[in-house]
């Protein structure tokens, strides 16, 4: 990365020799090739969409969301670490920003010795470790009866893969089914992307033996979409896409329980 330029409130520039990068707020965003979030507060507080209209031209901003590793200021302070967040905050963030689609900047500050502190260190390790436990137990990956069809691309926990509604369709459903019934409190979803972003309308439905019941009604999913309700238990669940601009592409559908996280 080349030379940083201070601007507006909001707006600043990086120069990289062939051009400059215009890193803006949502109130000046007609300037901005980079997109902010418009706050520090680690989370991204509305639906996301990564194509956004500039006069007349459609642009690809994905979001960024950006906070310090410890509340209230970005910079190293000594003796400190009463403000370090706890990982259940630092979880909170992921869910509320990688979660809805956005790119997380975590702010880590070096000490006087030009290095990170050990407890922030050892912070980050443990955030870290959160993460893989609460999204390492794919129970749709684990559970679901496979049918040998190419559904099955985007319930395979495996994400350089995925599944494709039918050619020109606007609408379309994933369903699963598992061998026993299955008791789960988040949903993760994500769409392959290399097209564009489709999905404008989506529920997350449980069968209940004779409806249909929404778990999660959403719009926007983008490259990954993590949701959180009180704990369900179903044998049958699907992905009801209600809208999307052209045929949608799903990499991931997957679902966890995490409340047996807790002691």
């Amino acid at each position: 990365m080349g030379r940083r330029n201070s601007g507006p409130e909001g707006l600043c520039s990086f120069a990289t020799g062939r051009r400059t990068l215009v890193f803006a707020d949502v109130a000046l965003f007609e300037y901005g090739d980079i997109r902010w979030v418009g706050n520090e507060d680690g989370t991204i507080p509305y639906e996301s969409w990564n194509v956004l209209d500039r006069h007349g031209f459609l642009r690809w901003r994905p979001v960024e969301a950006d906070t310090p590793l410890h509340r209230g200021h970005w910079f190293w302070h000594p003796n400190d670490e009463s403000t370090l967040k706890s990982v259940d905050e630092l979880v909170s963030t992921y869910e509320s920003t990688i979660g809805r689609g956005g790119q997380l900047m975590l702010g880590v500050a070096p000490d006087r010795r030009g290095l990170l502190p050990e407890v922030d260190v050892k912070r980050l390790e443990e955030f870290g470790a959160a993460i893989r436990k609460r999204y390492g137990g794919n129970l749709i990956a684990k559970e679901h009866i496979r049918s040998d069809s190419a559904a099955d691309l985007a319930l395979d926990g495996d994400a350089t893969t995925f599944w494709s509604a039918p050619t020109g369709s606007h609408h379309a459903a994933l369903e699963v089914s598992f061998r026993r019934p299955v008791t789960f409190d988040h949903s993760l979803l994500m769409e392959w992307l290399n097209d564009g972003q489709h999905v404008e309308s989506f529920r997350i439905e449980m069968w209940t033996g004779r409806v249909w019941k929404s778990i999660v009604e959403g719009r926007a999913i983008g490259h990954k979409r993590i949701d959180t309700f009180p704990s369900v238990t179903a044998s049958r669940i699907r992905l009801n896409i209600l809208a999307t601009t052209a045929e949608a592409h799903i990499r991931e559908f997957q679902i966890f329980h995490t409340a047996e996280e807790k002691p």
